[in-house]
């Protein structure tokens, strides 16, 4: 996120207010601690970071149960 943040020279306050997340919350999770995080408030920063996140499923038919 600090790397997407940086390319899109969006400081970490004005990401937070875009957001509506506080500094705070971005500053926690660009240090990566993220137990608890949010996925509401993560969808909000990726959207105004035009980027996305991807969920895949590991599982795949060759995969044994």
């Amino acid at each position: 996120m600090r790397t997407l943040r940086a390319r899109r020279h969006l400081s970490q306050a004005e990401l937070a207010r875009r957001a509506g997340v506080s500094r705070q919350w971005i500053i926690t999770v660009e240090q990566g601690r993220t137990h608890g995080l949010e996925v509401g408030h993560l969808m909000r920063v990726l959207d105004e970071l035009d980027a996305s996140l991807t969920i895949r499923d590991d599982l795949t038919a060759e995969t044994p149960r």
